[in-house]
């Protein structure tokens, strides 16, 4: 009898380990989510203070083996345009808006690498998507982290007209290039090469490095996704 008590006793004991392993473990899965978000919002405040190396580690830690997170691939995004590398940010937005493309504050940003490359058109183009998914042009505007006042110069008040056009949108490109931090990007002021009529030359890129984005404030140039 006494034994039969050990053995019962015995297997209660495994059993109760087994449930608090499997407590455990869906615990740790719950949290997940919420761990990962409060990584990839320390790694914004890193960016926002100019400790760029530190804020990629972040970013890079939450690009989980065969899973890809379209907010890290955005703000490494950020990151590289912040070091004057527009071309390798242009890929990073690429395969952001590859996991996610609702994103209208993504194509923002993709719309102002092609932009800093000279390449307008496209710009354009990705920018009027960008305004259509953010809901109206304030709303996209508000993304980027600029004010955009209507044509009498005030602020607009109630809902936004549905229609916006070209030119509101060039607009606002050149609001948010003319606000990308100037020791990150420098645009050339000399007289046009001789090429194609009509185009322009795509800007002069130079890195500013950690402390360009440092002396920045960079959180009204960009659109940053937690």
């Amino acid at each position: 009898m006494p034994l039969r008590n050990a053995v019962y006793l015995r297997r209660v004991l495994i059993l109760g380990a087994c449930l608090l392993s499997l407590s455990a473990a869906g615990l740790a899965r719950a949290e997940e989510p919420a761990r990962r978000d409060n990584q990839c919002d320390y790694g914004i405040t890193l960016a926002m203070t100019g400790n760029l190396a530190r804020a990629e580690s972040v970013f890079v830690s939450l690009l989980a083996p065969g899973r890809g997170d379209a907010r890290a691939f955005n703000n490494l995004g950020n990151l590289e345009l912040l070091r004057g590398e527009v071309e390798v940010s242009l890929a990073f937005y690429d395969r952001a808006l590859h996991s996610d493309s609702s994103d209208a504050g993504i194509r923002l940003n993709r719309s102002v690498a092609l932009m800093l490359l000279g390449r307008e058109d496209e710009s354009r183009d990705e920018a009027e998507m960008g305004v259509r998914q953010a809901g109206g042009l304030q709303a996209a505007a508000k993304l980027l982290g600029l004010h955009v006042a209507d044509s009498t110069g005030a602020a607009p008040r109630g809902a936004e007209k549905s229609y916006v056009s070209r030119e509101e949108v060039q607009a606002l490109l050149v609001s948010a290039v003319r606000s990308v931090p100037r020791d990150s990007t420098a645009r050339s002021d000399a007289p046009a090469r001789q090429g194609k009529p009509g185009r322009r030359p795509a800007p002069m890129l130079r890195s500013g490095g950690p402390r360009a984005a440092q002396e920045s404030d960079t959180k009204t140039v960009l659109y940053w996704k937690r």
